[in-house]
């Protein structure tokens, strides 16, 4: 059974402002908390975690009966792989990455970052319209973080970003990257709720044009959001990165530090 109880002792995600809801075995026992969200037009039970004496494989029993078809996303490796076990399809392998700006705030000279090309880099300043065919374009099939999405469904999620929507508000560290009046580039950063690095200021996305020429645009666009981060004294700048994307590497030489990894789970129906 899934209920709206909020909270059960050691819930790390129990001190944010996101409601928990504990699923219990047959016994009436807790065996999981989660956030309750949507993803792809199921429930997905997000930020998952694991009462701590429940066997993994307990767990996975109760959840392929009470959450039949959801989505489910959790760090813990046991219940993932047990869920798997039962049939359970992976559709994100993620990694999390943080940089501390208080214990290695941005250098000055990330104030004004090369770019290639010349290329401008601005406030967000233009609309989803704009941003979302450049999402489309970043992504390409074989791609790590290909969606499949249509051009409607594109801008959709942008326009929900910029809304503040879809994991808090935008924060003015965004940036765009402009070549001409033309967006070859984009960094868009929110608040999401929570404390880092799985809160805080959070990259949601961070793409460019995929050809050649724009290399180290997004390497650019990061710079700035952790310099003008530095300048509004916020903690930390966080992000997550999907196993097999090479901008992995590009994180790792910009300071982020890798702080933990996560899966992302279609229940079976």
């Amino acid at each position: 059974m899934n209920t709206s109880d909020t909270t059960h002792p050691g819930d790390p995600w129990a001190g944010t402002e996101l409601p928990r809801h504990i699923v219990r075995d047959a016994a009436g026992a807790p065996v999981l908390t989660h956030a309750l969200s949507t993803r792809e037009g199921r429930p997905w039970a997000d930020l998952a975690w694991r009462i701590p004496h429940v066997d993994a494989t307990h767990c996975a029993d109760v959840l392929l009966a009470a959450l039949r078809g959801w989505a489910l996303s959790t760090d813990d490796e046991a219940l993932a792989e047990a869920l798997i076990a039962r049939g359970a399809r992976v559709v994100r392998h993620a990694h999390s990455y943080s940089r501390d700006l208080r214990a290695a705030p941005a250098p000055v000279a990330w104030s004004t970052p090369e770019t290639p090309g010349g290329c401008q880099l601005t406030a967000v300043n233009r609309s989803a319209e704009a941003l979302a065919p450049l999402l489309l374009k970043a992504y390409p099939p074989g791609h790590p973080d290909h969606s499949g999405w249509t051009p409607e469904e594109a801008r959709n999620e942008v326009a929900r970003i910029l809304a503040g929507e879809l994991l808090g508000p935008l924060l003015p560290c965004s940036g765009l990257a402009l070549e001409g009046d033309t967006v070859v580039g984009a960094c868009l950063v929110t608040l999401r709720e929570g404390s880092p690095p799985h809160g805080g200021p959070w990259v949601i996305e961070v793409y460019r044009n995929p050809a050649p020429h724009y290399a180290g645009l997004g390497a650019a666009l990061l710079r700035r959001a952790l310099w003008l981060s530095t300048q509004a004294e916020l903690p930390a700048l966080s992000l997550v990165v999907s196993d097999g994307n090479p901008a992995r590497r590009v994180y790792e030489r910009l300071g982020f530090q890798h702080v933990g990894s996560s899966r992302t789970l279609e229940l079976p129906t």
